[in-house]
């Protein structure tokens, strides 16, 4: 009795092996019986896990430049709007506090401007903020409505802080920084700074812009509560095991700030994307729209 049922296990398993080999599944040597770990967690995350793309993730598959390179990239430089000098964007970095409670990073934009967003702070009880310079002078500011500033924003997210003096070593005194005076295309090519307290520097990646509806397929956000349509979406594939809180910091795209990191990186968990709402310098923004409404002779086709 005992030698057929060892017969019919030695054809099972090579039936089983002869399908692992053509199919390429990988076939756990306790398949016969309950089920144990084989590998250390570590080593199976190793494994690919392969999955049917829908025609929304395909969206985001690949920019239309070819030339450009993405990936880890040098630490971005901003361009000053009067002077045209260049700054290493970690001159121009702030981190914020409320209260002695780190709360995120902020940009110096002009001698007397910060910009961040509101999900930097906890509440909207305190518009007093402390904040720190990138050798630790310590500053002192007030939030302001944008629509005070130069500044034009397409989301109210936008938080604006003066300052009640200005930086001892500032790089933008008399001056301001460029920010972008037109909405960024589809698959344009940015850079998204990555504030490292701990190293006091940055981490940079070169990566672009992809549709909004991307970010709300791989954020789950079908209703648009989070990822909006004044938001910008982009493409961040660098993995971490934890949410990276990015916030605040922000998008450069040719030398000019465009945009502010308002859910950090990989929060609470690994999407691939990031969500930026946009910042454009008023002035620049409306002789740009002027330009192409120019350029278009919107006249003759009146006419």
């Amino acid at each position: 009795m005992l030698r057929p049922l060892c017969i019919i296990q030695i054809l099972l398993l090579a039936f089983l092996a002869n399908e692992s080999a053509t199919s390429n599944t990988h076939v756990h040597r306790y398949m016969l019986s309950g089920f144990k770990a084989q590998h250390n967690p570590r080593t199976q995350m190793d494994y690919k896990r392969r999955r049917t793309v829908n025609k929304d993730e395909q969206i985001a598959s690949a920019p239309n430049n070819d030339t450009a390179q993405y990936g880890p990239s040098k630490e971005p430089v901003l361009t000053l709007t009067k002077s045209d000098k260049k700054v290493p964007l970690h001159e121009l970095m702030v981190r914020i506090y409320q209260q002695n409670k780190y709360m995120c990073m902020g940009t110096l934009i002009s001698e007397m401007l910060v910009i961040t967003t509101t999900t930097c702070f906890e509440d909207d009880l305190h518009d007093v903020v402390t904040m720190k310079m990138h050798d630790d002078e310590p500053l002192e500011g007030k939030k302001v409505p944008f629509n005070q500033t130069y500044l034009k924003g397409a989301d109210p997210m936008l938080v604006v802080i003066q300052l009640t003096e200005s930086p001892k070593n500032s790089k933008v005194t008399g001056d301001t920084v460029k920010l972008c005076d037109s909405e960024l295309e589809v698959y344009e090519p940015i850079e998204v700074p990555l504030w490292i307290r701990s190293r006091h520097s940055i981490h940079s990646q070169t990566t672009y812009t992809i549709p909004v509806q991307a970010c709300r397929l791989r954020m789950r956000d079908p209703d648009a509560v989070v990822a909006t349509d004044t938001m910008i979406c982009v493409k961040n594939m660098k993995y971490t095991r934890k949410c990276q809180m990015a916030i605040g910091n922000p998008l450069v795209h040719d030398e000019r700030i465009c945009g502010i990191n308002v859910a950090g990186h990989n929060c609470p968990a690994f999407t691939g994307v990031d969500l930026y709402i946009r910042v454009y310098d008023a002035l620049a923004f409306s002789i740009m729209g002027m330009e192409i409404i120019k350029d278009s002779r919107i006249e003759d086709t009146i006419l």
